[in-house]
């Protein structure tokens, strides 16, 4: 072999080898930049890689490490030891792998309770299990990659509003509607008849986003202030709102008085009547002409194929406004419940039913902000009573001083619930408006893609709700795809279940936690079924259909052994694979051999009965 360089890896660390460090030529420590090695086959227990002839404008001295560029985007470093340095002469090297991280000593395991006792269970078939959002994707475009999207394990696939709107290409264009007659600006009426046709051929139902409560901005917030002690301007602006959103709407079809939501109003009592930012031209929610508008967009949605909708703004349309375009559509919808208080949540969870009889979907933001907290900095960021650490993200939200509200020992006691919402709740991690808008959104904003995923693979590990997922978000983590042919497959499964069998389903989540506290050393999610067992098996418990476990961290490895909620007593040893991994799982939840995870990795495992 024709080098100057050999590196030998351990065979369980995968992915693409590169060697980093100092100077342009070395990515200037930038693994993204660095050169790759090239793989030449196997010693042993270890990969053999190597870097053919002599790279230009190195220099002996020059400071190096290599880096495992891993099938999930996260670059891992040789962290235990300082940095090597360059010297033009041959050399074997052998990468240096962390040690896994340690778990706190005689400590069980922290139950973590997925949802309330008093949530009201719901057939984890009659709603999607995953939809991706396209968001902002052109008609044609969906079209093209329904087949791919279908079988990446998906359900549904969101669309962007199809109505014509505002021109220009800012993420927030499509939700100033400007004219609902017309499907323009994402493709034709056309489009998107081929766009659904797709879809349904692929077995994908697709959801439009529906834009009812408001339309095209027309003026700035401080021009409807001053015009509210002017009435000559007064008069120009809502002229201008008649010949902009004219002639389907004029002057009359708006709400007045004009009133700002900024602060706490965003919540408060004029929420569902006043204007958005105090420039969002607020509809008059309910009058007869509009609701004739908006369903004949409806109408036509469906005709092209629609078969689901997104309520946009939903907190701030009254609830029976919503109860009533749904009882119209006669199909699956949802709402953007844009709040972390659950009080508020469900003047529309149990305000608006579908008609197949189940609570009307909402948006789930409060998960999403305690599954960040407890992923990145541990159990203990959540040890609170739900209702007072709403009202101190609600305050910190305002930009108001808060204290922390007093921790309730549910982490000592090795018990603590999550704040679901609802069993059929709309879950993310990260969404268009966490990512695309700089508002804190009680601390979703900001979430990197890296460490939001171990949350997406989480929700997307449980039997219940429906997970919401960035087309972006998707693309760049392995993580991601594997937990969705996940749940895909465990959906699968328990439709070949029968009704009474699906009633008792549960999920099942305990946390290693580390001994260095903050992010938890391993999740793992379990799916059990009591009336699941084969007939004449004694299994206490229930059975275990599949089970995830997570590694949080991301940079330290994890070595995992077993978990309580994967016992299955009077049950025999099973063998369960999974891709390249292969575990045998006693009965008493431990593995045969523990199964290492490399940072921000996930391991899949469908058990069946």
């Amino acid at each position: 072999l024709d080098c100057l360089q050999l590196l030998k890896v351990p065979c369980e660390l995968k992915g693409q080898m590169v060697i980093c460090g100092e100077g342009e030529a070395l990515g200037g420590w930038n693994p993204y930049m660095a050169p790759t090695l090239k793989h030449v086959g196997t010693s042993g227990d270890r990969e053999v890689w190597a870097l053919p002839g002599l790279l230009e404008d190195l220099t002996p001295g020059m400071a190096f490490k290599f880096v495992c560029l891993g099938h999930n985007g996260i670059p891992r470093w040789e962290e235990n030891r300082p940095n090597r340095f360059w010297t033009c002469e041959e050399a074997s090297y052998l990468f240096d792998l962390p040690s896994p991280r340690k778990g706190k000593e005689d400590h069980d395991e922290l139950e973590v309770v997925w949802g309330d006792n008093w949530l009201i269970d719901i057939d984890p078939l009659v709603f999607p299990g995953a939809i991706f959002h396209a968001f902002n994707w052109k008609f044609a475009d969906v079209q093209r990659k329904a087949n791919t999207i279908a079988a990446l394990g998906f359900d549904a696939v969101q669309l962007s509003p199809a109505q014509r709107s505002v021109e220009g290409d800012q993420w927030w264009a499509r939700y100033q509607p400007t004219k609902y007659e017309e499907i323009h600006g994402l493709g034709s009426e056309q489009d998107l008849r081929n766009c659904c046709k797709a879809c349904e051929k692929a077995g994908l139902l697709v959801f439009g986003d529906l834009v009812f409560n408001h339309m095209q901005v027309v003026a700035s917030c401080e021009e409807w202030r001053k015009a509210q002690q002017d009435d000559g301007l007064m008069e120009i602006l809502q002229r201008r709102l008649s010949q902009k959103l004219g002639p389907t709407f004029n002057r009359d079809d708006f709400q007045w008085p004009w009133y700002p939501l900024e602060g706490d109003d965003w919540d408060g009592e004029q929420r569902m009547e006043g204007w958005g930012c105090g420039e969002w031209s607020e509809l008059k929610g309910g009058a007869p002409k509009v609701v004739s508008v908006h369903n004949a967009h409806v109408a036509k949605l469906k005709s092209c194929g629609v078969s689901g909708f997104r309520f946009d703004a939903a907190k701030h349309m009254r609830p029976e406004h919503i109860a009533n375009y749904v009882d119209k559509a006669d199909v699956y919808a949802y709402g953007e419940v844009l709040s972390i208080d659950p009080s508020m949540q469900r003047e529309y969870t149990e305000g608006v039913s579908l008609t197949t009889g189940e609570q009307f979907p909402t948006t789930d933001f409060l998960l999403g902000v305690w599954l960040r907290k407890f992923i990145e900095v541990g159990p203990a960021a959540v040890d609170f009573e739900h209702h007072e650490w709403v009202k101190h993200l609600r305050e910190l939200e305002m930009k108001r001083p808060s204290e922390l509200p007093e921790r309730v020992g549910t982490v000592e006691d090795g018990r603590m619930s999550t704040p679901l919402l609802a069993r059929n709740s709309i879950r993310f991690a990260r969404n268009h408006d966490t990512v695309c808008n700089d508002v804190p959104f009680y601390g979703l904003t900001g979430w990197s893609q890296a460490s939001a995923q171990v949350a997406a693979a989480w929700l997307l590990a449980t039997h219940d709700g429906s997970v919401l997922l960035l087309a972006d978000d998707v693309k760049k983590s392995r993580m991601i795809k594997e937990a969705l042919a996940y749940r895909k497959a465990l959906r699968s499964f328990i439709e070949s279940l029968t009704v009474e069998q699906r009633q008792t389903i549960r999920t099942e989540v305990r946390v290693k936690e580390a001994v260095d506290g903050g992010r938890p050393l391993s999740i793992c999610v379990a799916v059990r079924v009591d009336a699941g067992c084969p007939e004449g098996a004694e299994i206490n418990g229930g059975a275990l259909l599949g089970f995830c476990v997570l590694n949080p961290h991301p940079a330290g490895p994890v070595e995992f052994a077993g978990s309580v909620c994967l016992q299955q007593e009077g049950a025999s040893d099973r063998t369960i694979a999974t891709g390249d991994q292969k575990v045998v799982l006693h009965g008493d939840g431990t593995l045969n051999e523990p199964l290492r995870l490399a940072p921000y990795e996930g391991a899949f495992f469908l058990a069946g009965l």
